[in-house]
Parts: C-alpha cells; structure tokens; sequence
C-alpha cells in the first residue's frame, strides 16, 4: 500500500477518534443526532449524533463491540475503521428519511453495524458466524422491542440504525470489491 494512503487512513482514524472524544465531552444535547435541530441547520449533528452517548456504560460498550470485531476481522478492519467519518452523516440522513417519528439518537451502534459486515468480510468463518449472530440478535431486536441493558431506563434500541448501518456495510464491501477487482495484479 503506497505511503500517502497509509498516512489517509491513519488520518481518517485520527478524525474518527476525535469525533468520539469530541461528541462525548461537550454536553450531549449539543451532540446527539436532534431531527429538528438537524433540520433547522444544525448539520454539525449528522456526524456528532452518531459518536455521542446516553451514558458512559454505553459508551463502554459500543468502543468494546468495535475492540471485538477489530480482534475478529484483523489489520484489515483498518480500511472500514477509516469510513465511520464518512458513514456517519449518511447513516443520520439514512434516519432522517426512513424513521420521521425518531426525534433523538445517541450511539455507535449504527456504526458497529457496519464493522459486522466488514468482521464478515475479512474474518474468515468466524466472522461470518459472528455476523449472522448479529442479524439474528437485530431480527430479536426489530420485533421484540427489548431494551439493551446499555441504555438509561426510557431509552430504547434503535434498531433502524442497526439497518442502515448494516446497508452501509453492504454498500462499503461492494465499493472494497469493485476496487480490489481494479488494483493491477503484481508480479
């Protein structure tokens, strides 16, 4: 990999980490995802809302979820790592167009899903089996309506999140295909 991408990536990563210190620093009601803040020109927050947090416990385990898929997917998670500053105000336009009754969201969640198609990609079997656990934990999810132990009492899982997250893993492992299929081969 030529240097100037390796120095992108690492970057982008640097950018991705900032977002998350950022957003969970200042005060969460400036961060979070706010449809009508949103719409009233705030578009700081189709980034900032999806790096926030309800509570630190939340946070704690989005950044362990992100840590287990990095463990299962290798190095080359690096590469879909580097996405979630460009994932995340299309994944909050994503909630903007699909969900018009979700006022508020907070949490990587959207993001991680995301990370589990490309754990899928990269990971061998293991990371396949782990990504069919995960759609089978969303299927839960979309019609139990159970609450995740990660959130304060009234907050509920976005499931909807879970979904464009994952249709953005989709779309990144067709975009990572299309251009590993156009890299010239090397002798």
């Amino acid at each position: 990999m030529p240097a100037s991408v390796v120095v992108a990536e690492n970057r982008l990563l640097l950018v991705a980490l900032g977002f998350i210190v950022v957003a969970n620093l200042l005060p969460a009601d400036l961060m979070e995802f706010n449809r009508p803040a949103i719409l009233g020109g705030q578009l700081w927050r189709l980034w900032t809302g999806q790096f926030c947090h309800w509570s630190t416990l939340h946070l704690a385990g989005n950044l362990a979820a992100i840590a287990g898929l990095a463990l299962v997917a290798g190095k080359p998670i690096c590469r879909w790592l580097v996405l979630l500053p460009v994932a995340a105000p299309l994944l909050s336009l994503f909630l903007l167009a699909t969900t018009p009754e979700m006022e508020h969201y907070r949490g990587l969640s959207g993001l991680v899903a995301m990370l589990v198609v490309g754990a899928a990609v990269e990971g061998g079997t293991i990371g396949w089996i782990l990504a069919i656990a995960w759609i089978g934990k969303l299927t839960f999810d979309i019609f139990s309506g159970t609450p995740s132990p990660l959130l304060p009492d009234g907050i509920v899982t976005s499931w909807q999140s879970h979904v464009g997250g994952l249709l953005l893993g989709l779309l990144a492992a067709a975009g990572f295909r299309l251009r590993d299929t156009r890299k010239p081969s090397r002798p």
